[in-house]
């Protein structure tokens, strides 16, 4: 029969103290995993809205596409800060959208544009924001832009 120095036997198995050790590091593990899930399902959220948001203001640029040249125009010029740099103003959002509003998947996505001529007026640029707020009251957007030729 072999002993140990310390007088121990040799089926000896991991203590009290490993053991803990071992339960606190899965502990960190599994709670870390738990924020990530959180953290990526909240990305996907915004990438969705995003998405629906490219296919709202897409859609409203297929509108313009098939609109007679006299019906180009831009929407309410309280939702525009100007022509020239071309920003969406929330602030007047969704009280007075002035453009339109889209209800997809119980998210509400306020579409605002703005059109440009040229100066010869044979061409028009069509900016179209698609908007959204989120749980937040934060406000997101797509812009798209195109150019209309009077053929």
């Amino acid at each position: 029969m072999h002993r140990r120095r310390n007088g121990s036997s040799p089926e000896a198995g991991f203590s009290l103290i490993e053991v803990l050790v071992a339960l606190v590091i899965l502990a960190v593990g599994l709670l870390s995993l738990a924020l990530l899930q959180t953290t990526v399902i909240k990305g996907n959220a915004i990438a969705s809205k995003s998405t629906v948001a490219t296919q709202v203001a897409q859609d409203k640029l297929e509108w313009f596409r098939n609109q007679p040249w006299a019906g180009i125009t831009s929407s309410n010029a309280g939702t525009i800060s100007d022509n020239a740099t071309a920003a969406a103003v929330y602030a007047t959002l969704p009280a007075n959208p002035g453009g339109d509003s889209v209800l997809v998947g119980g998210a509400t996505f306020y579409r605002v544009w703005a059109v440009t001529p040229n100066a010869a007026n044979t061409l028009r640029t069509v900016t179209v924001w698609a908007c959204w707020a989120d749980e937040k009251a934060v406000w997101h957007n797509v812009m798209l832009s195109t150019d209309l030729a009077n053929l």
